[in-house]
């Protein structure tokens, strides 16, 4: 929200903008506090009693993702007519395949900042069907990983060496008492200060004996955890965890980068040369052309398919008629007019003709259709 104390990286904040969501920041920020301060969990002490707490102070209560784009802010503030549409073509992607994930009953929100190097968007979601907000659920690694964590009937987790039990530090000498006569007070001065320096000298040697068996602990359980791990051999859970990142983001490129005509990888991951890197970027770039020209073709087919209904229910409402073997309407649609040569003009030309054709032939009498009863191919 670019509160100023923790927007201190950014030289000039500006307002985030507002994308989809269930709710605005602002509103998520207070149901998720007001969830937060109402949750209570019962926990079992040492003793075998049980009591009830509040939520945990570093409970994971908040997921959220953070998408970069890599355009700078610099480029499409000099030249937005022509980047802007492919901004909001990927934003309009990331946000729907974030629904798409998403289980049902989580309030969340996005917001799009432009006062940064590139442009990038943030989204916040709390999982509010869960009694403790987990927002582990919300995380496809995570899941995953609980998933196999709950399903295992030994723990994979490999435990450490005993911890050594630090020494005792000897107690503080009590003073004398100093006395009444000048000669008693000086005595009793140095006898307390005499024991003084020897006790903060025997606990610098304790501490330094209790420093020395720490570090040689942790060196053993150092040896001692890598000779384990090695032993035991891919953990259960973090395969599971490795794995479910890996479709995400093979899910991820799929729905949203290669048709934004991004890459799935860097010029380094793939081993590639500077030549090679940027011919996969001109593929890519040629291929969110073609996504683009695909999504445009499906939006008009949509308007022409909404188009004809509109011109079924007139002709059934009588503001429109069949003359000379075409269909007269006043305030006939321009998409209908303007149809081209392509294959979905062919077709909606096709379904104008049998229109004409069953009314000049008295086949039935034309009824008010629903959608799912004119549906088309669609563009896929």
């Amino acid at each position: 929200m670019r509160v100023p104390r923790y927007s201190r990286h950014v030289a000039e904040p500006k307002a985030p903008i507002k994308l989809d969501g269930t709710t605005t920041l602002k509103k998520l920020e207070a149901l998720w506090a007001k969830k937060v301060e109402t949750i209570r969990e019962t926990v079992q002490s040492a003793t075998g009693k049980s009591y009830e707490r509040r939520l945990r102070r570093d409970a994971a209560t908040l997921y959220s993702e953070i998408h970069s784009h890599p355009l700078s802010v610099e480029t499409l503030t000099h030249d937005g007519g022509r980047h802007a549409p492919e901004v909001k073509t990927w934003v309009q992607r990331v946000l729907a395949h974030f629904k798409s994930r998403m289980p049902q009953g989580v309030e969340w929100a996005a917001v799009l900042h432009l006062d940064e190097a590139h442009v990038h968007l943030h989204i916040l979601a709390v999982n509010v069907e869960d009694p403790k907000l987990d927002a582990n659920k919300l995380h496809a690694g995570k899941r995953a990983a609980a998933a196999v964590r709950a399903s295992c009937e030994t723990p994979s987790a490999i435990c450490s060496l005993p911890r050594p039990l630090p020494k005792p530090l000897p107690p503080r000498p009590r003073k004398r008492a100093l006395g009444t006569r000048p000669e008693t007070i000086a005595r009793n001065k140095v006898h307390n200060a005499a024991r003084l320096a020897a006790w903060r000298s025997a606990s610098r040697k304790v501490r330094a004996e209790n420093a020395a068996a720490l570090a040689e602990w942790k060196e053993e359980n150092r040896t001692h955890l890598k000779a384990a791990r090695k032993l035991r051999g891919e953990v259960p859970e973090m395969a599971a965890y490795r794995a479910a990142m890996q479709q995400f983001q093979d899910d991820y490129y799929t729905a949203v980068g290669a048709p934004c005509g991004l890459l799935r990888d860097g010029p380094r991951k793939a081993r590639l040369s500077t030549k090679q890197h940027a011919a996969r970027k001109a593929n890519a770039e040629q291929m969110r052309g073609a996504f683009a020209e695909l999504d445009r073709r499906a939006l008009e087919f949509v308007e022409k398919q909404a188009a004809v209904g509109e011109v079924i229910t007139a002709l059934t409402e009588g503001r429109a008629q069949i003359l000379n073997g075409a269909i007269v309407m006043e305030d006939m649609p321009h998409c209908l007019k303007a149809l081209g040569e392509s294959d979905e003009d062919r077709m909606i030309q096709g379904v104008l003709n049998l229109l004409v054709q069953a009314v000049e032939t008295g086949v039935g009498a034309l009824q008010p259709v629903r959608d799912e009863e004119f549906d088309g191919p669609g563009m896929g």
